[in-house]
């Protein structure tokens, strides 16, 4: 992918105020290694939904948190009981390699084959429980839903879930260590530059997004947006056609008195 011009141009408007622009995305540090421009754009990554962090372009992806062999073997239990197909992802900073469980009949689930082909160089097969994984990801087929009795056995955890970003139906469901996700990694990094809420703008465009955008002061959404969420925030224009650039210039009337341009 490619940040386009206009977003970049509004990111360098931002940071020429003092303003810090944060990226908060729920892909790995591999991938984004493909984003030309993203670093025009960002400051610093929160990457992997929260996971960790990237302070620069050649900076080490440092991790928040794991999921210990114990809460691995107590999630894949309840998992495989449930009939659901995941993927066990390494510690950060490895955590675009996987490993991988079936259970659903192959024709039923096709998102989760494009997911094995699309990172079959990062997958292997189920080999047992590791000492550490940053995450367990679930993919749901369209129309499906996770039963409740394996929601609630989940529920100690943190889980949220998103559209598939390779088939745009299918569910993925992401199940961090607790207290894990977009809203608290953002939380913590303000708090440690001393910004309160009030001096925040989120934008976001899926479920993973919702603690950010509960969190922050403003939150928004870009339009195409899953309904719920357009019908609780703000909705800008779509993502690379103004959405960012409309938010860049709300937050230029509202905290530019705030910042100052050597902050």
């Amino acid at each position: 992918g490619e940040i386009n011009r206009a977003d970049r141009a509004a990111a360098s408007e931002l940071k020429s105020r003092g303003i810090p622009v944060l990226v908060v995305t729920g892909r790995n540090p591999e991938s984004l290694k493909k984003v030309e421009g993203l670093w025009d754009v960002a400051d610093e990554i929160l990457f992997s939904s929260g996971a960790g962090v990237l302070t620069g372009k050649d900076a080490e992806p440092v991790g928040m948190g794991r999921l210990t062999a114990g809460e691995i073997a107590e999630i894949t239990a309840i998992l495989d009981k449930a009939g659901e197909d995941y993927c066990l992802l390494d510690p950060i900073p490895e955590n675009h390699c996987f490993s991988w469980k079936r259970h659903r009949p192959v024709e039923t689930n096709p998102d989760f084959d494009r997911r094995m082909n699309l990172y079959k160089s990062w997958g292997r097969p189920d080999n047992g429980i590791p000492a550490q994984a940053s995450q367990v990801l679930i993919v749901l087929p369209p129309g499906t839903f996770i039963q409740r009795e394996t929601a609630k056995a989940l529920s100690r955890w943190s889980v949220f879930h998103s559209s598939s970003p390779v088939d745009h139906k299918s569910i993925w469901l992401e199940i961090f260590p607790t207290g894990m996700d977009k809203g608290s990694a953002l939380a913590a990094w303000c708090e440690s530059r001393g910004l309160p809420k009030e001096r925040v703008l989120a934008l976001g465009n899926d479920f993973n997004d919702e603690s950010m955008l509960i969190w922050a002061g403003m939150g928004r959404v870009v339009s195409g947006s899953p309904l719920a969420l357009e019908s609780d925030f703000p909705v800008l224009p779509p993502a690379g056609k103004g959405g960012f650039e409309t938010a860049a210039k709300e937050a230029l009337e509202k905290f530019t008195e705030y910042f100052e341009p050597d902050r």
